[in-house]
């Protein structure tokens, strides 16, 4: 329980605008299922708060925050792999395509724009599966481990 708790520190406060450096398996996994049970608990809130938007705000904000601190998590996890941060670049392509689309109205662009994102989440995600390389590499020593 200790070791969750260091990881959520981590990422919200530590290092919550910090790319460089390396996050491990745990501390990228951890962090990730933490961002998905918030996202579960807080959407319901702000779907009955409709008035509210005092509510509103406040999780839009929450949201914002966990998306920074996931976002740098991805890219720490990736640098854990050997690899930049290039390697989102499609999931974000791939939305811009999309929101291109329905402002342009042309069908097949956002089609492009969905199988670019899926595509580059599903391979995004196999990468923060790998294991990290051993010892320093390109972006530094090695990712602390959580006990």
């Amino acid at each position: 329980m200790h070791a969750i708790l260091a990881i959520i520190k981590t990422c919200l406060k530590d290092k919550l605008f910090l790319a460089a450096g390396r996050a491990g398996r745990m501390e990228f996994w951890v962090f990730t299922l933490f961002a998905i049970l918030i996202r579960i608990i807080l959407f319901p809130l702000n779907m009955i708060s409709h008035g509210a938007m005092l509510l509103g705000m406040v999780y839009a904000i929450i949201n914002f925050v966990i998306f920074v601190a996931h976002y740098t998590a991805l890219i720490r996890r990736l640098h854990d792999t050997n690899r930049s941060a290039v390697h989102v670049a499609p999931v974000f392509i791939g939305l811009l395509l999309i929101v291109g689309a329905v402002f342009s109205s042309i069908p097949m662009l956002v089609m492009a724009g969905e199988v670019l994102s899926v595509g580059g989440l599903i391979y995004v995600l196999v990468l923060a599966v790998l294991p990290g390389n051993k010892g320093s590499n390109n972006y530094g020593p090695e990712a602390p481990t959580y006990r």
